[in-house]
């Protein structure tokens, strides 16, 4: 939807129309029957009806508002909702079905009669009125003009519906407030309708009905007042005709020829104040005219008088051409001349008549003519333009001119032409120097500057560059100190007020700068004194020399710290000449090494420090040049007290206060050798050991790594994997699929610092496996050593050991055995002779007791003969 021009009525309408509105919608909810009348007396506006009215009102006030994103969104749901439940109330007195929408937000308290059976549903010819809106609405978001025009005539649609109610309801004909429906439009619902719909047409005044009464011509206000009036009059005259017959004053038919009467009377009156109207309109007319003759006839008697000024300033403009230095020539649409004056003859070399027989082209550079043809550079009267031309003089020689056009009425040009030839000249030859003085300039990796009144009025990239500026944020806009430290601000000033005064004509020197971010830097000015303009000026150049002061201090540290380097160094340093081998300088640490003080070196020979058979070697040595430090070997020196001791030296040959010297250190390696000599015989003793050793020696790295491993080892890989153990190599490799977790396990608490000891049965060979870390001095876990010593014969006995304690215990068993056959079986027959004994003791002739004590002697020498026969198989086993 296009915005349509912004109006006050529609925004009064809006609002008033919501306001009603809502006034209604709060009587249903609440069910207040003053706020649902809106007006005592008159019909309730039902609940829908009020909802569309809000939806309505809304869309129109939308369309007064600045356009956003959400806004044509926002008028389309607004009119579709509204336009919904008028086609569903529609649809429902049509089909005569109910879509529970008349109670959707309140409930009927009451059933009107059997037709109309819903109190909240609107009016059949409001729900007519309330879907021609909305759908007049909807149509003016389409962007083609007829769709507007549908629209404009659906609303004036809406106002004639809402005029015949009102009409209806003014008259008391209740055809036209029900339109054959037993339902009425309420009367304030029909006045909403109505202004609601003029509201809607004057979002689109040029098009329909509305723009009779909105033009501004004559009759549009003719029709505005007829129409007016006309409203008012219907309005009156209905009000007292209904009154009248409501209270019994008058019949019928005195009514109505009343109402006629009355009718044409006011008619009269209406053409009568029309007429008038358009009469005065009419007087006024005829008075403007006669005043546009008066003023013709005054604008006539001027004319002639600026005539005969225009002839008099002729004269004197044909005269002022004439004497004029410029060349000047007249010239008609054909481009032929008609007019020139003695400075266009002198400067292209035709007379006066020759030029008025030519055209213009003939004057002009054909070449220019080519790419440039003059008739494209015509314009309209009274417009001037200004631009250069080639001209071309008769002895053919090409001149730049700079020419004045003029376009004068009937089609007649004056040009103004001015040799210009010196001008370009000077001109070439300026922009060729200062291209020269640009192209110096910009490219320049020196900083360039001019000064004038303390502000730059030039600076090149370069100087913008070193202070972190661009160059247009230099010129003429912040004063010189602005780039200069506040330290050094007051050197800056006085050197450039200096200048300025003509103390001096140029200066040099080091200041502390300021760039952009407020970080300092080292530059130096280079400035001297000109006039330019009649302007003092400075002329300078500057050079960014931070990177050289910061060597410069690096060099003064660096002096300083290699000076206590050298003097507080721990390790003996030497400087010696190269040409006389004479020592010139060499710390503490040297001489207290080889026992001296510092002055007994000083000056001293380098030759006294070593042996006579070394000599022709040191000599050889400081003949050879050593550009680059290194280690130059092992050599004898010599203490004080004639001590050997065995030197590593590292020396580099420099330049020093003019001399080529040698700058060594010496380092006492006698200890070293020792230890290293030590460390050998206990490495071969230690390998002799590994060598000759029947346990298994293996060392890994921390991420298994074999980084080491016996002859020892290699047999066992040998013997039991079938491949040779190489360095390198990761112990994974090496591990049975059945071994691997648990030796991984194992391997990774090793990492952790613990060690691992256990016996394993590997292939009828038995060993005790041990895994242990191999830490440094911090205790860090560098790898892991892992050893295997074969323990087959000690199992072996252990077995033997065990099987003879078994045949032992076996042995103690059998005996206890006995001994309880001796202390069980035994005891009954001994008891039992022991008895016969007494009895026999008392009875000696007893046969019967002597057979039982045969008896029981029997059965005690059977039980001694079992067990001697069981102790003689223990003792075979």
């Amino acid at each position: 939807m296009t915005d349509p021009q912004k109006n006050g009525t529609i925004i009064i309408i809006g609002i008033f129309t919501i306001m009603v509105s809502i006034v209604v919608m709060t009587g249903w909810i609440f069910n207040i029957p003053v706020f649902e009348q809106v007006v005592p007396g008159f019909v309730p506006m039902a609940f829908n009806m009020a909802l569309c009215f809000v939806l309505f009102g809304g869309a129109l006030l939308l369309t007064q508002y600045q356009t956003d994103k959400y806004k044509n969104l926002a008028f389309f749901i607004l009119s579709l909702t509204g336009t919904l439940i008028g086609l569903i109330t529609l649809l429902q007195f049509v089909f005569h079905f109910n879509t529970g929408l008349d109670e959707l937000f309140v409930s009927d308290k009451e059933k009107i009669s059997p037709i109309h059976l819903y109190a909240g549903r609107m009016a059949f010819n409001a729900a007519a009125s309330v879907s021609l809106l909305g759908m007049g609405l909807l149509m003016l978001t389409a962007k083609r003009q007829v769709f507007n025009l549908i629209a404009q005539y659906l609303f004036h649609a809406v106002s004639i519906l809402s005029v015949i109610a009102l009409i209806g309801y003014l008259y008391g004909v209740s055809l036209f407030n029900s339109l054959f429906y037993v339902s009425s439009m309420a009367s304030h619902t029909a006045i909403l309708f109505f202004i609601l719909s003029l509201a809607a047409s004057l979002l689109n005044p040029s098009i329909g009905i509305t723009r009779l009464f909105t033009g501004r011509q004559i009759g549009n206000k003719m029709a505005k007042r007829l129409f007016s009036l006309i409203i008012i009059m219907l309005i009156i005259f209905g009000a007292l005709t209904v009154q009248t017959g409501h209270y019994g004053i008058l019949t019928l038919d005195i009514r109505i020829s009343l109402l006629a009467v009355s009718f044409l009377l006011v008619s009269l009156i209406i053409i009568w104040d029309t007429a008038k109207w358009l009469n005065r309109i009419d007087t006024q007319r005829s008075e403007a005219e006669s005043e546009i003759k008066l003023m013709n006839a005054d604008l006539e008697k001027i004319v002639k008088e600026r005539s005969a000024e225009i002839v008099k300033s002729e004269e004197k403009y044909r005269s002022l051409i004439e004497q004029a230095s410029d060349a000047i020539y007249v010239h008609d649409v054909g481009l032929g001349f008609t007019d020139v004056n003695a400075s266009m003859c002198k400067m292209v070399g035709y007379t006066r008549d020759e030029l008025l027989q030519m055209h213009v082209e003939q004057i002009i550079d054909p070449e220019e003519l080519k790419i440039d043809p003059i008739t494209k550079r015509l314009t309209e009267p009274g417009q001037v333009v200004f631009r250069e031309r080639r001209f071309i003089r008769k002895d053919r020689s090409v001149f730049t001119v700079e020419i004045n056009v003029k376009v004068f009425a009937e089609n007649r040009v004056m040009v103004m032409a001015r040799d210009i030839s010196d001008r370009k000249k000077m001109e070439t030859e300026l922009r060729e120097a200062e291209l020269k003085f640009r192209t110096i300039a910009e490219k320049s990796m020196v900083g360039v500057y001019i000064v004038q009144n303390g502000k730059f009025v030039y600076v090149n990239p370069r100087f913008a560059e070193i202070f972190n500026y661009k160059a247009d944020e230099l010129i003429n806009s912040v004063p010189v100190e602005t780039i200069i430290n506040e330290r050094y601000r007051h050197i800056t000033t006085e050197n450039v007020r200096r200048r300025m005064e003509g103390e001096v004509e140029s200066v040099n020197y080091e200041a502390m700068g300021r760039k952009k971010d407020g970080t300092a830097n080292w530059v130096e000015f280079y400035g001297n004194r000109a006039m330019f303009g009649d302007k003092p000026t400075i002329l300078g150049s500057m050079i960014d020399i931070t990177e050289r002061k910061k060597a410069e201090e690096e060099l003064r540290s660096s002096e300083q710290k290699y000076k206590l380097l050298f003097e507080s160094s721990p390790l003996p340093m030497w400087m010696i000449a190269k040409d006389d081998m004479t020592i010139i300088a060499v710390n503490e640490a040297a001489a207290w090494l080889y026992g001296y003080t510092k002055d007994e070196l000083l000056n001293k020979s380098v030759v006294m420090l070593r042996p006579q058979e070394d000599k022709k070697r040191q000599l050889a040595g400081y003949i050879r040049d050593n550009d680059e430090a290194g280690d130059k070997g092992i050599v004898t020196h010599l203490k004080k007290d004639g001590t050997i001791m065995h030197i590593q030296i590292i020396a580099n040959d420099i330049f020093f206060e003019g001399r080529e010297v040698r700058l060594s250190f010496t380092n006492d390696i006698t200890e070293k050798l020792r230890a290293e000599e030590s460390l050998q015989k206990s490495e071969a003793n230690l390998q002799t050991i590994l060598r000759t050793t029947n346990i298994v020696f293996t060392m890994l790295s921390k991420d298994f790594e074999i980084l080491a491993f016996n002859p020892k080892a290699a047999e066992f890989v040998k013997l039991h994997y079938k491949r040779n153990l190489e360095k390198g190599q990761r112990f994974n490799d090496y591990m049975s699929p059945e071994r691997a977790p648990q030796v991984l396990a194992n391997l990774q608490k090793v990492l952790k610092g613990k060690t691992i000891n256990y016996e394993i049965d590997y292939r009828e060979h038995w060993y005790y496996v041990s895994f242990a870390p191999i830490t440094g001095d911090t205790s860090e876990i560098l790898g892991m050593l892992i050893t295997l010593e074969e323990i087959t014969e000690r199992k072996k006995a252990e077995q033997d050991l065990k099987s003879a304690y078994e045949r032992i215990q076996n042995h103690i068993n059998s005996i206890k055995d006995m001994a309880w056959k001796q202390s069980h079986l035994m005891r009954s027959p001994l008891a039992n002779l022991k008895a016969l004994a007494d009895m026999l003791k008392y009875h000696p002739s007893d046969t019967v007791a002597f057979e039982h004590f045969q008896t029981e002697l029997d059965r005690m020498d059977a039980i001694i003969h079992e067990m001697a026969q069981d102790a003689s198989d223990h003792d075979i086993d």
